[in-house]
């Protein structure tokens, strides 16, 4: 539901990749997580542009009301015993080439624009010059960095693939 989202604001940006992110923590067997799940996904709830971050907030505290002993055995077996269907398939990740934001430093000329329409992934300097603040674009903001990109007015700014 992240990746599904507007990115038009905070809960959405922000909120709904770090219960993604609790969310996959989970699965791999954190206890920790749980309770960071929990929370992460009520602290979204009601502050949306829409009523996306609230139902998505509803669907993962429901479901983790509806099947705590299943959530429980998975912590404690690495597997709750049942049969995946794939009815709910998430979307591939590993596959996924990594990219980052790039500067030709010889074109730039200190806009700022970047950081204005990217805050996620850029600061700036003291100079007034881009900081990238992650060192690849998560997922999440990748058409956030392609706008950078798109609307840099000295052409410096890039999306590279790779590490």
């Amino acid at each position: 539901m992240a990746a599904q989202s507007s990115g038009q604001c905070g809960p959405c940006r922000l909120g709904l990749p770090d219960v993604a992110q609790s969310m996959a923590e989970l699965v791999n067997g954190s206890a920790s997580a749980l309770d960071e799940l929990r929370s992460r996904a009520a602290s979204v709830k009601g502050r949306g542009a829409c009523f996306h971050p609230d139902g998505t907030s509803r669907f993962v505290l429901s479901a983790l009301d509806a099947f705590p002993e299943d959530i429980e055995e998975h912590l404690l077996r690495g597997s709750c015993g049942r049969q995946v269907l794939g009815v709910l398939p998430l979307p591939p990740q590993e596959n996924e080439p990594e990219v980052k934001l790039t500067v030709d430093w010889t074109r730039c000329q200190g806009h700022g624009l970047c950081a204005q329409l990217a805050p996620d992934l850029v600061h700036l300097d003291e100079h007034g010059y881009p900081v990238f603040g992650r060192d690849t674009v998560p997922a999440q903001f990748r058409r956030m960095a392609r706008r950078a990109v798109e609307m840099c007015p000295a052409l410096a700014l890039r999306v590279a693939q790779g590490t």
